[in-house]
């Protein structure tokens, strides 16, 4: 586990794609592999695409991105649990981010004082706060990358 004794780590997917090709790239990876190594669980979580596209004949570009997430952190020797997706809705969305959460903390069996969510989304940010779950904000915009990285390395 890291220093803060975090069982379980979630990170929005789409603040880990921002890392991607960025200076910062490696040092994230590996420091999220690490965290696995020392037995910190790593799951990624995403609004549920509109459509599933078929991936015959065509490349299903959110499986692609989840693949190239994957197997950067197992290059580094760690492993992602995988990419929870939340399904969305527009008269219960705020009702499916809190039941995504008390979903993933049941399946990984911990508590909310074990699990930290990392994102840029405030409404997920609440969620997570209303249950208890310690948060970390990574702001939109180009201070992202670093943020998250230095977010991630301090868990370490």
């Amino acid at each position: 586990m890291g220093r803060k004794g975090y069982q379980l780590l979630v990170i929005s997917r789409d603040v880990l794609l921002l890392a991607e090709h960025s200076p910062l790239e490696s040092g994230i990876f590996r420091a999220l592999a690490n965290l696995t190594r020392k037995g910190c669980h790593l799951l990624l979580t995403a609004p549920e695409p509109d459509k599933w596209l078929p991936t015959r004949g065509r490349v299903d570009h959110v499986l692609t991105a989840q693949s190239r997430l994957q197997k950067g952190i197992q290059e580094c020797g760690g492993d992602l649990d995988g990419v929870y997706y939340v399904p969305r809705s527009l008269f219960t969305q705020d009702r499916n981010r809190r039941g995504a959460l008390e979903d993933i903390m049941r399946r990984f069996g911990v508590s909310a004082k074990q699990t930290l969510l990392v994102s840029n989304s405030a409404p997920f940010l609440k969620a997570a706060d209303g249950l208890g779950i310690e948060t970390r904000e990574v702001p939109r915009g180009d201070s992202a990358v670093d943020v998250l990285a230095k977010t991630i390395t301090t868990l370490e």
